[in-house]
């Protein structure tokens, strides 16, 4: 079941995403061991930030698991060989390792200590790591054929999926996060199913709203 050229899903926004997540959680461990023992506001701060990055990540992969991953399987299984398989086994996981940094980082948040901050760090670089591999794996073994089999359409779905879960108070800074990292025609892409009010206004406000939030959590913007 392949599409015209028209009709194809445009994965440039996947990648958009995936890279908002290597170089988040390449940073966060460093964040967590930099938080002074005690230090409950600026613990709140990152813990903020890491949490709204692992409910991304969290919606980002049920979606795959919902939406994706089956209509390649129907569709493309002779191709993909034991590659889809193998993503699913790494969803879940990463799914473990987020549910024990997720307990370590309400831990480390009530009280910053030293060694509740190293258990985090150690928990996040685990889910690093993990996460960096499966990451590459999609995208060398099943990104570059999506196209051929999953419409825009469907696609659409896909990130919509991710997008409407999160919080709404939540979505400049996730916008603006991936703005910051996308050329202008995939921000546009990224884009080109939000209604028209959001369309007109998330270019502005994404960017303002994202880059607050790293002043605070990174110190610069």
């Amino acid at each position: 079941m392949r599409h015209t050229s028209v009709d194809r899903a445009d994965v440039r926004d996947m990648l958009v995403v995936h890279e908002a997540f290597r170089q988040s959680y390449s940073r966060i461990p460093a964040l967590v061991r930099e938080v002074s023992p005690g230090d409950v506001r600026r613990a709140e701060v990152i813990a903020d930030h890491a949490q709204l990055i692992e409910e991304f990540l969290h919606l980002h992969h049920k979606g795959e698991d919902e939406l994706l991953w089956p209509k390649l399987l129907e569709r493309a299984g002779d191709r993909l060989g034991t590659a889809v398989t193998l993503l699913e086994s790494q969803h879940e996981e990463i799914a473990a390792l987020l549910t024990e940094s997720s307990l370590r980082l309400a831990a480390w948040r009530a009280q910053p200590s030293k060694a509740s901050g190293e258990e985090l760090a150690n928990s996040l670089e685990r889910l690093d790591a993990l996460l960096t591999e499966h990451l590459a794996i999609e995208e060398k073994d099943v990104l570059p054929i999506v196209p051929e089999y999953v419409t825009a359409k469907e696609w659409h779905q896909l990130g919509d999926h991710a997008i409407n879960g999160l919080p709404k108070s939540k979505l400049p800074i996730v916008f603006g996060m991936l703005a910051s990292l996308a050329d202008p025609d995939v921000v546009k892409l990224m884009l080109s199913t939000a209604p028209l009010v959001p369309r007109l206004i998330m270019p502005v406000l994404g960017p303002k709203a994202y880059a607050r939030h790293a002043r605070r959590v990174y110190g610069s913007a």
